[in-house]
């Protein structure tokens, strides 16, 4: 009796963990989406292309190092949390068996709407209280891009500033493009991984 009833649980945590998994991997997915734009955005604005990542590492961090490594560092913690906020997304979806049945219907709605208040909630508070606050303390220091030839662009810190308004209009298209991504490929990959083991969601 006891077999059986591991054998049950087990049945009806499998599928549960897999829509789980398929939001970590969806929100790793979506944030690599979104660092190629973000890299593309920066280059079409003749920013020094990884300003972003630069600025995110240096939060984190409490350095003023513009390095290479620091660029790194920013993109790795952005894929980072990235995957663990799909993770978080999924979260209603592994727990609601009818939610998830309605995610075939619904889900550039719930993307759209999960993106809106990630960025209300995430990326506005830590623009507003850590991001700027650091650049007004930098006194206009030179954000750089080189290369073995030379310097490609430059920008100073307070003409960051001067357009951190684009950039906080711009990260809402950024953030519900995202959470746009994360709910569709959840949807697939879930989808897709039920079918192959011919699982549902008791």
């Amino acid at each position: 009796m006891k077999v059986k009833d591991s054998v049950g649980m087990l049945q009806r945590i499998k599928p549960r963990l897999a829509v789980a998994g398929s939001g970590l991997a969806a929100g790793l997915i979506s944030s690599l989406a979104i660092s190629a734009l973000i890299l593309l955005a920066e280059k079409l604005a003749d920013l020094p292309v990884g300003t972003f990542y630069l600025v995110l590492a240096s939060v984190a961090l409490q350095t003023e190092a513009h390095t290479v490594d620091t660029i790194v560092l920013g993109l790795l913690m952005h894929l980072a949390a990235g995957s663990v906020i799909g993770l978080v997304i999924s979260i209603p979806f592994v727990v609601s068996k009818r939610l998830l049945a309605s995610a075939d219907r619904y889900a550039p709605l719930y993307g759209l709407a999960a993106g809106f208040a990630l960025w209300l909630a995430l990326f506005l508070p830590i623009t507003f209280g850590v991001m700027l606050p650091l650049l007004n303390s930098l006194d206009s220091q030179l954000i750089r891009q080189q290369v073995p030839t030379g310097e490609v662009s430059s920008i100073a810190t307070d003409e960051l500033l001067s357009i951190m308004d684009r950039v906080i209009a711009g990260s809402l298209a950024f953030n519900m493009f995202y959470g746009l991504l994360v709910l569709i490929l959840t949807r697939l990959l879930s989808e897709a991984y039920m079918h192959r083991h011919q699982q549902v969601i008791l």
